[in-house]
């Protein structure tokens, strides 16, 4: 008998630290005569949704009504759980007041013959199976209002035994179900592309319905209207549909400009005092690239106005500074519009992590600038403010390329937060700017 470090890891909210418990390894012999080295685990913490990570096969029991919950792994690596070496398996992480995690982190060591069990009497309303991820539901009395199950790419969920006077919802991203025996009150499976779903002889059901991709496969060829189960074939869920959807973001943008170091600080008609820019951008739903990567094209259209630091006129098309007016400092500021099409590479985070940040993204957008004008204000002699556009202006490149790199939040009223920068001079060279490049943070909502 050994003792060694906890597999679980407690935390309090998001952040906390790691509780270290004594465990016990049971070493049984089988027939085969090699060694099966078990850990088991018991906590009282309440939780109501499974996350499972890749690389684990899991198999959950209903425990009896009160019991603590219980963590059983299995495995015939004894060098996983010598000094040091021991695993850090589990996490729970508390949501807010309703909603906590019971989190397995990913197997990237443990070989996949290792079986993790777990027994547990607590009400379960949300399992979520990432990439190759495995769950053996063995017997399980969920009695949830709405149970919530979704399967990643490679997925496998085996349903032995549920029961669920609730309704229980299934969704499957080329993943494979089998239900073997379900007693429910009411339930829907979604089956994208390439997923297959395999329905057993026990059924009971009040009402069902499976939709089902030009893709997917399944043994249900046909509504079964006495066990009240219809099959419907949706193009939507087809893989090959990849825009799907669109959404319609708005961002604010507050820039400035990186200028070199041989430019007059003062001396230039081109120098600002920052530049504030309002936009609308729409989207199609991010494009699977495997594992948490994802790629989403998209069209923005944007106005920006750019303030300038010197008192200047327009003269062939581009900026000089202008004396003339002496004391009365006149209102100045440029503005024009752009149109880009942004590529977006984005990384999506654990679900643990999405009370802060849901993934971050790269993003690329070649841009078109037009509509170039200069807008000046002065005061007549009655003290109202006259108004002037000098729209011949030709000084902006009409081209440019806009790096991003950025938050997707999704909290505290904002989509994202990015940092960008144009990558190709703001200025055309004849405007005597040719160093001149635009920076800033982009806020969207």
């Amino acid at each position: 008998m050994k003792r060694i470090t906890s597999i679980l890891k407690d935390t309090v909210g998001f952040i906390g630290t790691a509780a270290i418990l004594g465990l016990t390894i049971l070493m049984t012999t089988r027939a085969s005569a090699q060694d099966i080295y078990e850990i088991e685990q018991t906590f009282d913490q309440p939780f109501n949704m499974l996350h499972i990570n890749k690389g684990w096969d899991v198999r959950l029991f209903q425990a009896p009504t009160g019991s603590p919950t219980t963590v059983v792994l299995q495995t015939r690596c004894a060098e996983f759980f010598e000094e040091g070496n021991e695993p850090q398996i589990i996490e729970m992480k508390k949501f807010d007041k309703k909603d906590s995690w019971l989190y397995l982190n990913s197997n990237t060591s443990m070989p996949r013959s290792t079986v993790v069990e777990i027994h547990t009497a607590q009400p379960i309303d949300e399992i979520h199976l990432y990439n190759d991820a495995r769950l053996t539901i063995v017997h399980y009395d969920f009695d949830s209002v709405r149970l919530d199950i979704d399967l990643d790419t490679g997925a496998l969920l085996v349903i032995d035994t549920l029961h669920n006077l609730g309704k229980t919802h299934i969704s499957l991203h080329d993943a494979t179900l089998d239900l073997r025996h379900v007693n429910a009150n009411a339930i829907n499976i979604w089956a994208h592309g390439n997923s297959v779903v395999n329905k057993g002889k026990q059924w009971s059901i009040n009402q069902g319905r499976l939709y089902l991709s030009d893709s997917a496969v399944s043994n249900i060829t046909a509504t079964d209207s006495a066990n009240h189960l219809y099959v419907d074939h949706k193009r939507w869920l087809n893989k090959t549909d990849k825009f799907r959807s669109l959404s319609l973001t708005f961002g604010l943008d507050v820039s400035s400009a990186l200028q070199g170091t041989d430019d007059a600080r003062y001396g230039s008609p081109y120098n600002t005092l920052g530049e504030f820019g309002i936009y609308e951008q729409l989207c199609t739903n991010s494009v699977p690239l495997g594992g948490r990567w994802s790629w989403q094209p998209g069209i923005e259209l944007a106005y920006r106005v750019r303030l300038l630091d010197n008192v200047v006129k327009a003269d062939a098309g581009h900026l000089v500074l202008d004396d003339s007016y002496g004391a009365l400092v006149p209102r100045q500021h440029l503005d024009y519009f752009s149109i880009g099409l942004p590529v977006a590479l984005n990384y999506t985070f654990d679900k643990k992590w999405h009370t802060f940040a849901k993934g971050f993204y790269f993003k690329l957008t070649p841009m078109v600038n037009f509509n170039q004008e200069l807008v000046t204000q002065t005061l007549n002699e009655h003290n109202h403010w006259v108004t002037r556009h000098d729209k011949d202006l030709d000084m902006l490149n009409r081209f440019n390329l806009r790096a991003a790199i950025g938050l997707n939040l999704g909290m505290l009223g904002f989509h994202s937060i990015e940092f960008f920068m144009d990558m190709l001079p703001t200025y055309k060279a004849s405007a005597e700017a040719p160093q001149t490049r635009t920076f800033g943070l982009v806020y969207h909502f």
